[in-house]
């Protein structure tokens, strides 16, 4: 497959329309505007959360959690660069992922989306979507952080203890005591401060949970077992979990402290399920594991909360489908503005669950998941299916009780299902075959990269 290059005239015409004001137009004054952070775990399925019945210490999130709603049928893609691709295009994978740690060039994000609406835009956190310094820019970010940009990895361990980030261009000062995630949290702080008093989108992609599983300045040997901030050991990561965990707290805090917490739209999710070496044990006893690069729960079900200060309706658990093209409607909303048509985007807002109303809720959930770790090589665990809250249909004729089969062991035969599960078997396939027709090796769309932002590692 060939890359598509476009040239330097399109680009100028693409970057132009992507901030036309009458594509974008407000209806709400500036000075209302709501800010929007967005918080995603890495590798955090929703087994992990005391909130959905998790062990580990989550008391900040938990908070959220019961103060906010709480979604308990989201679903992300199986692994992060599908996912990260999905939500800040809010399109399905199938018409713009191309590859594993990339994300096409002439693509439009919420990021494009909020600096239209009057928004400065952060991302801080795991980046994976290409290595070039200039990209964070490209695709919507006024200021940046970031782990896995521009610099080639040299330890597997460099988010985490003497982590390897970059921030606006430069690369900070590392130090075997510094911790990653620390790190991140202060270039958020400050960024805070310098933007509360004008609207704001932080896109906050936090490097924690994902392995390698790490002592952290929250364990026990963070200070005489050196060795433990480096060497992989399933036993840290509760103690991730918590720190991360700390981490969400500080940011509340921070909120509250400047007077920003009521006008603050909130999201905590994660990119998709835990690590499949790790085995969690849930408050009712069960013990789930976790299911990373699986379509099953275990690999796609996340945590999603939100919150949404004064302009929130009741706190309460939301039983509506969510996926991850819902978020750029939703914060399009949020802000006031109208996603261009010509972005072909797919998801429906779930603003109105948030603010207590009914809303559009969603009657399925479509996944398209073919990792791509190389162009032209796809992953032969490649699948897509569609579903409801208890049914999936794949687009190979497998069709799942998921309610009584989580683990999706028992493929319902046709016919051989209840009325109920046939006629939702019916609704699903006339639903799945409006996408365009695909078999796992075909790849749907080539990748496109512009002169200027090819890959450029520095050493």
């Amino acid at each position: 497959m060939k890359n598509i290059v476009i040239s330097a005239p399109i680009l100028l015409g693409a970057a132009a329309a992507t901030t036309t004001p009458s594509l974008l137009a407000s209806t709400v004054k500036d000075e209302s505007k709501p800010n929007i952070i967005f918080i995603m775990a890495d590798d955090m399925g929703y087994e992990c959360i005391g909130a959905y019945g998790g062990t580990y210490k989550t008391p900040n999130i938990d908070r959220l959690a019961e103060q906010g709603v709480m979604f308990n049928y989201a679903y992300a893609q199986p692994l992060s660069t599908p996912t990260r691709v999905q939500l800040m295009t809010g399109k399905y994978n199938h018409k713009n992922y191309v590859e594993f740690g990339f994300l096409n060039q002439d693509q439009k994000t919420f990021g494009h989306l909020a600096q239209a609406a009057g928004y400065v835009t952060c991302i801080v956190g795991k980046w994976q979507l290409g290595a070039n310094p200039k990209l964070p820019a490209h695709f919507g970010f006024d200021n940046y952080c970031l782990w896995q940009l521009n610099y080639r990895r040299t330890l597997e361990t460099e988010r985490y203890a003497n982590p390897l980030l970059e921030a606006d261009g430069k690369l900070i000062p590392r130090h075997p005591d510094m911790y990653g995630p620390d790190n991140e949290f202060e270039y958020v702080s400050n960024f805070i401060d310098t933007n509360k008093d004008k609207p704001f989108l932080l896109y906050y992609t936090t490097t924690l949970v994902h392995d390698p599983f790490v002592s952290t300045p929250l364990s026990a040997d963070w200070n005489t077992n050196l060795e433990g901030r480096h060497r992989n050991d399933n036993k840290y990561f509760a103690d991730m979990m918590e720190h991360c965990d700390l981490v969400v707290g500080r940011l509340i805090d921070k909120l509250k402290k400047e007077g920003l917490y009521e006008n603050t739209l909130i999201v905590f999710t994660a990119d998709n399920g835990t690590n499949v070496n790790l085995y969690s044990t849930m408050k009712d006893g069960s013990i789930i594991q976790g299911g990373k690069g699986s379509t099953t729960d275990a690999g796609t079900r996340v945590p999603f909360i939100v919150t949404y200060g004064s302009r929130q309706g009741p706190a309460r658990i939301c039983n509506d489908l969510v996926d991850f093209t819902d978020v750029l409607p939703t914060m399009a909303q949020v802000m006031g503005v109208s996603v261009p048509n010509e972005w072909d985007t797919d998801g429906t807002s779930f603003l109105p669950q948030v603010m207590g109303q009914t809303g559009t809720p969603r009657k399925w959930a479509f996944c398209h998941y073919d990792q791509l770790r190389q162009a032209d090589r796809p992953d032969p665990e490649a699948k897509r299916y569609i579903r409801d809250h208890r049914y999936k249909l794949y687009s190979t004729g497998e069709f799942y009780d998921i309610q009584e089969d989580v683990f999706e062991k028992n493929n319902i035969l046709q016919g051989k299902g209840s009325v109920d599960a046939e006629k939702i078997r019916q609704f699903l396939a006339s639903e799945l075959a409006k996408f365009p027709a695909w078999k796992v090796g075909d790849i749907p769309v080539k990748q496109v990269i512009i002169p200027g932002l090819e890959v450029k590692f520095v050493n």
